[in-house]
């Protein structure tokens, strides 16, 4: 417990509101959603995404935070997520959370200590744009491929957010400021998801839209604080 109070201290204030506000929506998402629907299906799509969605930018704020508490709600809120994924039929949002978990988030849980002494890293020539441009276009054709024996109702928004989704763990795996660049397209991508899902089948959850705004606003705090030590670092 006392560790993992230590992992929400010294946040920046604008991550503390966004912790806040996403938990005020999700309650207001999650109360009328109870009261109103008897469905066994539709009420554990509400409780799975209102726990899923909480759980995910209180994720995605630690890791703009730097804080290791990133691995345990990262695997917890990937459990929830997965739930309401798969009744929503969002394949790519199922791999996608997969794949954080076993590449991932594992990891950073088995080694708490992995946020010790981070520096931001940019790239340093343009050839390095080059290079993850291309494994993001290499990763989208296989995922495509791979997708398109499923089914999927919404496969190319399903391949762009995964492939970006690599990319971006890619980066944030060796530290580059540059990650924030696809998280911010991931963040785009997955409200398109999202919405492609309503329109098509009416299964999407809301408290997952809120959320992935919120990443939308996250990913923008944490550009700044990367890019600003990164910047900070270049001129020492």
């Amino acid at each position: 417990m006392t560790w993992l109070l230590g992992q929400v201290k010294g946040w920046s204030k604008i991550l503390y509101l966004i912790c806040i506000v996403n938990f005020i929506m999700q309650c207001a998402i999650l109360i009328p959603a109870l009261l109103n629907n008897t469905g066994i299906i539709s009420i554990v799509a509400a409780i799975a995404g209102f726990m899923g969605a909480n759980l995910s930018v209180l994720c995605v704020c630690s890791i703009s935070a730097r804080s290791a508490l990133n691995g345990f709600t990262s695997i917890s809120s990937a459990l929830f997520i997965i739930i309401a994924a798969c009744i929503s039929h969002n394949w790519a949002t199922v791999a996608e959370q997969l794949f954080f978990m076993f590449a991932m988030d594992f990891w950073v849980l088995l080694d708490p200590m992995w946020n010790k002494d981070i520096k931001a890293r940019e790239f340093s020539k343009a050839s390095e744009w080059f290079k993850y441009l291309g494994i993001f276009i290499l990763a989208y054709i296989v995922i495509y491929f791979v997708f398109s024996y499923t089914n999927d109702p919404n496969l190319i928004p399903d391949s762009l957010v995964l492939s970006v989704s690599v990319v971006a763990s890619l980066l944030e795996f060796n530290r580059y400021k540059e990650q924030y660049v696809f998280w911010l397209i991931g963040n785009v991508a997955n409200c398109w998801v999202w919405v492609a899902s309503w329109l098509s089948q009416g299964t999407a959850t809301p408290a997952l839209l809120v959320s992935y705004s919120l990443f939308f606003l996250n990913s923008l705090t944490g550009m700044y604080l990367w890019y600003k030590e990164a910047r900070t670092l270049r001129n020492k």
